[in-house]
């Protein structure tokens, strides 16, 4: 009895550092050569954004931590300067600048999306890890091999929960760009006001099988509704405050928008669909204040920060580290590197 529970004891610890689980082939997960991360990148608040994530990478990737990254500047109007470059550089990212976002649209997230199927057409890797930048790495990914790999939305926002949403026409039109029929899409909760939707996933963290093309279709797919200025929420009153600030009351209408093309475009190409588990891209904005929950049953690898890494967010940021249970380690490690997103003297 006691030989059992020593050995339990240290499959909980090796599953905890991010070992295999009984009866988990060790060849379940992708090889990091198979995988290429993605990111999006500009010279405004993203570029700091971009480091921080990175050099989590690098840090605490474990296996993965030598894998390539691809940093996209898809407006070359915004591309970095020398020195901006060069510090991406210096942590092995690749920086591309590529004319890929021509809209002038003030939705912010088109830059994901066009920097996504560039990234699938042009790379060898046979998988891409998509990523906003405003996320961090704080333990060792374990990517499984599947078609995709995502999480659910946090709050219903642009979903659809069925036919008496008023949003399912939206959806509806939007399957048809993909080329399917809205009821393919399979019902799930949102992660925090656990509501159930129609298929939704978090854009800001998605692991694709490149030969499958769905970041491509998702591009498809969404410039077809921006070619019918087709959006999920016209005329709402709440301005959507994003990891660079208050994105106006027009990309506020868009929101959610390139969301509902990914999730389209996935199942428009596989139903071997991956939901990680909570310890992957936890919303931290999400889980201040006394009403705050969040069921982690094991150990935070992607967080999610949103706007937290701003001075006046970054005591939110060090309260909800420990609240999640991140190691000392881990929360010295970013309380050292916050200072970078405080904005230079006259900037704005």
């Amino acid at each position: 009895m006691l030989q059992r529970m020593e050995i339990l004891k240290r499959w909980l610890a090796r599953a905890w550092r991010g070992g295999a689980a009984p009866g988990e082939d060790r060849a379940d997960l992708l090889d990091p050569g198979e995988i290429v991360f993605v990111i999006c990148v500009e010279a405004n608040r993203l570029e700091p954004q971009a480091r921080l994530l990175c050099e989590s990478l690098r840090t605490f990737g474990g296996r993965y931590r030598d894998a390539p990254i691809l940093a996209v500047s898809p407006r070359p109007s915004l591309a970095l300067d020398h020195f901006a470059r060069k510090r991406l550089e210096a942590l092995g990212v690749t920086v591309i600048v590529e004319s890929l976002n021509e809209t002038d649209s003030p939705y912010g997230t088109i830059n994901r999306i066009v920097a996504g199927a560039w990234a699938e057409a042009s790379t060898s890797q046979p998988y891409l890890v998509l990523l906003d930048t405003d996320t961090v790495f704080v333990g060792e990914p374990r990517f499984v091999r599947a078609d995709v790999g995502v999480r659910p939305v946090d709050v219903k926002g642009a979903a659809t929960s069925g036919p008496d949403d008023p949003l399912d026409a939206y959806w509806s039109r939007l399957c048809a760009f993909g080329g399917i029929d809205l009821e393919r899409l399979p019902f799930l909760s949102t992660t925090i006001d656990r509501v159930p939707i129609r298929a939704s996933y978090n854009g800001g963290f998605t692991v694709v099988r490149r030969d499958l093309r769905i970041l491509q279709a998702t591009r498809r797919i969404f410039f077809a509704s921006l070619a019918e200025n087709l959006r999920p929420r016209p005329g709402i009153e709440l301005e959507v405050v994003a990891s660079t600030g208050a994105v106006g009351r027009v990309a506020s209408e868009w929101w959610g928008s390139s969301q509902a093309a990914l999730s389209i475009a996935i199942w428009s190409r596989t139903s071997d669909v991956h939901v990680y588990g909570e310890g992957y891209n936890i919303p931290l904005h999400s889980l201040l204040g006394p009403e705050r929950s969040w069921p982690l049953r094991t150990r935070p690898v992607l967080l999610h920060y949103h706007y937290l890494a701003e001075v006046p967010y970054q005591q939110h940021f060090r309260e909800v580290l420990s609240w999640l249970g991140c190691s000392t380690r881990v929360r010295r490690w970013l309380a050292a590197r916050l200072p970078t997103f405080a904005m230079p003297d006259g900037a704005s």
